[in-house]
C-alpha cells in the first residue's frame, strides 16, 4: 500500500504502530470495514526473530541496507510517513513498552520530537499493554498473584532478576511516560494495579485483542504437515511455550511447564489414553491448525489472567486450562468479561486433578468448548472489538486532549 496516494480524511482514522502480536492487523481490518481509515505500520525488520508472531502489516518503514546511506534513506521515509501521517490520522495507536516513537532510535528518548509533534498538532494517542510488566511493578505483581494464596507468579519468570527486562523502577517510569502522553491505555483485563488501576483514561475490559472467528474456525481445513495422528480414543492435550529456552529457568517457567508434563504422565501411567502435544516456536498463523485438532488446551498455571493461547483455544471451540485469579482489590474494578469467562482454572498443584476431570468427561469436555466460542466471539472476535473500539474513540474525541473524566459508558459491557 502506498502511504502517499491522495486520501480523503476519514470521520474515524488510526495509525497502528508496530503489531501487538496479530492484534492490530485483525482490528483494524473490522474498523475498515465499519468505514475507518485505518493502518499497521511496522519499523521492525521482517526477517525479525518475532515476524512469525505477526500476521500482516500494510507498511514498513524497516529496511534491510546495510550501506553507510541506509540510516539517512530510514530517516527520510519515516518522516515522510510520519508528515503524511500527522495530516491524514486523528489517532496513533502504539504497543510495545518502550516503543513510543516512530522512529527506532528514539523510542528511549523522554520526550520524542516526533510524538511532541503529533500531540502538538491535535493528534491523540492510544496504548496497548504487552504484558504483566506493562507499567505495573514487579513488586505489585508478585503481591497480587500471591494473595489468594497461590504462588508468587515472579518466582517462576526468568525475568525475575533480569532488571534490564523488568524491575520496579523501570517499570513504573514506563508507565508514568505512558499516562503522560497518551489519551487512552488498553490494560486487556490486565489486574488493576500502579499505572493501569481504574481510574480516567484507563480502559480495563477486552477491546483491542482481536481475532478473526473465520481463521480460527473450528471447522478448517488441517494441511498435511501440521496434522495429528492419533490413535482410537486416544485424547490429545495441547501445551506449548513460544521462545521456550529463553523463557525457562531451571525447569521451570512462568506457564507451569513441568507440572503439565507430569500430570500427563502420571495419567498415562494410570491408563488413561492421553498424548501431550507440545510446541514451540511454530508460527503464530500456523499454530491453529494443531489447536483445531485437540481436545484439551493447556496455557498457563500461574499468572493469574489469560493470554493469546487461551484466547486462539477458546475461538476455536476447545476447552481450555488456565490459572485464572479475577480477584481486584477494590470493589467495582472487577471486570464482566472475567466474570462470564468459561476458561478452567487451574495451578500446578492442581493441574492433575483438573484434567483428570476433564479427560473422563467428553460431555463437559464440548460443552465448555461450545462456551468457549460463544465468549471468544462476544469478547474477543474482531467485529465485536472493532464495535467497542470505535464507541470509546468517540467518546475520547468528544473530550479536550488528557483531559476530563470518561464517563462509565467508556468501560465496554
Amino acid at each position: 500500500m502506498n502511504p502517499f496516494r491522495l486520501w480523503r480524511r476519514a470521520e474515524r482514522s488510526v495509525v497502528f504502530l508496530n503489531h501487538s502480536y496479530y492484534h492490530f492487523w485483525y482490528l483494524s481490518r473490522a474498523l475498515r470495514k465499519r468505514g475507518w481509515d485505518a493502518l499497521v505500520v511496522s519499523t521492525e525488520s521482517p526477517a525479525s526473530p518475532h515476524a512469525r508472531f505477526y500476521h500482516g502489516e500494510d507498511i514498513n518503514l524497516n529496511t534491510a541496507s546495510e550501506s553507510r546511506f541506509a540510516h539517512r534513506w530510514v530517516n527520510y521515509k519515516i518522516s515522510s510517513f510520519v508528515a503524511n501521517a500527522q495530516r491524514r490520522f486523528k489517532l496513533m495507536h502504539f504497543a510495545g513498552d518502550g516503543h513510543l516513537s516512530f522512529y527506532p532510535w528514539a523510542i528511549g528518548e523522554e520526550d520524542p520530537q516526533d510524538i511532541v509533534n503529533w500531540r502538538a498538532a491535535g493528534g491523540r494517542i492510544a496504548y496497548t499493554i504487552s504484558g504483566c510488566n506493562s507499567a505495573t511493578s514487579q513488586s505489585a505483581v508478585a503481591a497480587w498473584s500471591g494473595s489468594l494464596g497461590s504462588v508468587n507468579v515472579c518466582n517462576r519468570c526468568p525475568w525475575q532478576h533480569r532488571p534490564e527486562i523488568c524491575n520496579d523502577a523501570k517499570n513504573l517510569a514506563w508507565g508514568v511516560k505512558v499516562r503522560k502522553y497518551c489519551d487512552v491505555i488498553f490494560a486487556e483485563t490486565l489486574p488493576a494495579l500502579d499505572h493501569v488501576r481504574s481510574g480516567p483514561r484507563i480502559v480495563r475490559e477486552s477491546v483491542t485483542t482481536a481475532l478473526d472467528p473465520e481463521i480460527w474456525d473450528p471447522g478448517l481445513k488441517i494441511p498435511e504437515k501440521y496434522r495429528q495422528e492419533r490413535a482410537e480414543g486416544e485424547i490429545l492435550i495441547y501445551h506449548g511455550v513460544g521462545n521456550y529456552e529463553a523463557r525457562s529457568k531451571e525447569g521451570r517457567n512462568i506457564k507451569g511447564t513441568q507440572a503439565v508434563f507430569a500430570a500427563i504422565e502420571r495419567l498415562k501411567l494410570e491408563g488413561h489414553p492421553v498424548r501431550l502435544v507440545f510446541c514451540t516456536d511454530v508460527p503464530s498463523i500456523d499454530m491453529r491448525f494443531v489447536h483445531a485438532q485437540v481436545d484439551i488446551v493447556v496455557d498457563q498455571l500461574n499468572y493469574g489472567r489469560y493470554g493469546a493461547t487461551a484466547r486462539e483455544g477458546m475461538m476455536l471451540g476447545k476447552p481450555v486450562i488456565t490459572y485464572m485469579n479475577i480477584r481486584e482489590y477494590l470493589p467495582g474494578d472487577e471486570l464482566q468479561s472475567l466474570k462470564e469467562c468459561p476458561l478452567v482454572s487451574a495451578t500446578e498443584e492442581s493441574i492433575y486433578a483438573v484434567l483428570k476431570d476433564l479427560v473422563l468427561n467428553p460431555d463437559k469436555r464440548r460443552a465448555i468448548g461450545e462456551a468457549s466460542r460463544r465468549f471468544a466471539m462476544k469478547w474477543h472476535s474482531a467485529d465485536a472489538c472493532a464495535e467497542r473500539y470505535e464507541r470509546i474513540y468517540d467518546e475520547m474525541m468528544k473530550l479536550e486532549p488528557q483531559t476530563g473524566t470518561y464517563p462509565l459508558a467508556y468501560q465496554p459491557r
